[in-house]
């Protein structure tokens, strides 16, 4: 017999989205606070660092478990071993994707937070973590971002590219 609970995909979404929303505002209270003790731009330096270096963290375990999985180490299989939820953030296929890994983002809770605090600009220094994600994951790849809800788009729009040059 079994004794676990199951809910609804819509109370899981719930609380996905509350526990986004719980992370953006520790991050934000952490921003404030480091912005209060060291001045913005000196707070921007440590706030892209530690993006960076979470990100990479984030991308070479993400390469580890793809290949784990059995599959090639190409940008289109990032999110087929995801390290993200399915759940709380809402997304859909670009209109015209250039490729597989080309996403709309129309929902996130991280940006509804910032944008509740007026907290945009250091919300956007986060958003570089997908960067920072994909670069320690294949490290000849781009993530480009074409559009980001905290810059007044509509929608969040990201591709992976090959790196020029």
């Amino acid at each position: 017999m079994n004794n676990e609970e199951t809910i609804s995909r819509t109370e899981a979404t719930r609380q996905v989205r509350q526990m986004g929303k719980m992370t953006a505002s520790l991050y934000y209270h952490l921003c404030r606070q480091m912005i209060d003790a060291v001045g913005p731009e000196a707070a921007k330096g440590i706030v892209t660092k530690a993006i960076a270096a979470l990100g990479e963290e984030r991308g070479q375990s993400q390469k580890e478990a793809v290949l784990a999985a059995g599959y090639e180490h190409l940008p289109r299989n990032y999110v087929k071993v995801s390290d993200l939820p399915s759940l709380g953030w809402d997304m859909e296929p670009a209109e015209q994707p250039e490729n597989d890994t080309h996403i709309r983002i129309t929902y996130c809770p991280f940006a509804e937070v910032w944008k509740e605090k007026d907290f945009a600009e250091f919300g956007r220094l986060y958003c570089y973590i997908d960067q920072a994600k994909y670069q320690g994951f294949h490290p000849d790849s781009d993530l480009v971002t074409l559009q980001n809800t905290l810059e007044g788009a509509p929608y969040c729009e990201m591709v992976c590219r090959n790196k020029k040059g």
